[in-house]
């Protein structure tokens, strides 16, 4: 039979081990780059969640043997769950048994969301019967060397400390999730853009520079216009960087935009829901934390 309680700091070493395996299998047979280069990577993961929603940490486990790790994170009227692993050859219902345990714990949730790799039809097949269905396609974007603009964007600035408490605002109203708790954590270890209009804040963008590669996102603005300047402004700040990007097929133009950037497509992700769903009016997605 298997079970599901709670992660806890004892578990993150074995729990780390399953995410890493279960990714890494997936990914490398469809030829694509695992997101966890190494295990320590999903050991970091493991403990920044466990830190950020320890509520949301489970594992599933069978004859005593950690077979399963997931993660859902409780935004006010909406919930997210992801990212979500079994380890490779575990029984049948290890997915399906964690995510019975986080529909539990966003109960109260209008709205639930997740991202699925496109690549991965085992999982398409089990969120689908669970209810969910595809609201967006999220292109993987990878750039081996940011390409600056021609012209470096005027209407956006960097990002102060004044502008995390607009940005919370903002951000909520736009996507119906209180991410405030994830926004402070993006403002005190990284970096960021805003644009406006008037004396109205119309954008942001968070990005952390990381050893191996630039994280870019979550990002939101009132236009596709606003947005791409947003990409730009990142692209112009650090030039020749390696960067990754989890962008919206809805907004075009700022696809178009980052491909002029030095982006290209490793691979297409869907974003699905289960309840109601308005995106706002131009996105790119959280890597981390993964609330959306």
């Amino acid at each position: 039979m298997i079970e599901v309680r709670r992660l806890e700091p004892r578990d993150v070493e074995e729990a780390s081990t399953v995410l890493y395996d279960a990714f890494a299998a997936v990914y490398r047979r469809r030829g694509h780059t695992p997101p966890f280069p190494n295990v320590e990577s999903a050991v970091w993961l493991c403990r920044a969640y466990l830190d950020l929603d320890p509520e949301g940490c489970a594992l599933a486990s069978e004859h005593g043997t950690i077979e399963g790790v997931g993660f859902a994170h409780l935004r006010g009227g909406v919930a997210s769950i992801g990212p979500l692993a079994a380890r490779p050859g575990a029984s049948a219902g290890v997915g399906r048994a964690l995510m019975t345990h986080f529909h539990r714990l966003a109960e109260h949730a209008a709205s639930v969301r997740l991202f699925q790799d496109s690549f991965n039809p085992d999982s398409f097949g089990l969120y689908t019967r669970l209810g969910y269905r595809v609201v967006d396609v999220a292109p993987y974007l990878v750039a081996a060397r940011l390409a600056p603009p021609r012209t470096r964007p005027t209407a956006v600035r960097p990002r102060g400390a004044p502008d995390v408490e607009p940005i919370g605002r903002y951000d909520l109203a736009r996507t119906g999730a209180d991410r405030g708790r994830d926004l402070a954590l993006l403002a005190a270890t990284g970096r960021g853009f805003v644009v406006e209009r008037g004396d109205a804040l119309a954008g942001y963008l968070f990005y952390r520079v990381l050893p191996a590669r630039i994280i870019v996102g979550p990002a939101l603005a009132e236009s596709a216009e606003l947005l791409a300047e947003l990409v730009d402004a990142v692209s112009d700040a650090l030039p020749d960087r390696p960067a990754v990007i989890r962008a919206s097929a809805g907004v075009p133009l700022v696809l178009e935009r980052a491909f002029e950037r030095g982006f290209r497509v490793d691979h297409l992700g869907n974003l699905m829901a289960k309840g109601p769903y308005a995106p706002p009016p131009a996105q790119l997605y959280a890597l981390f934390p993964e609330s959306l």
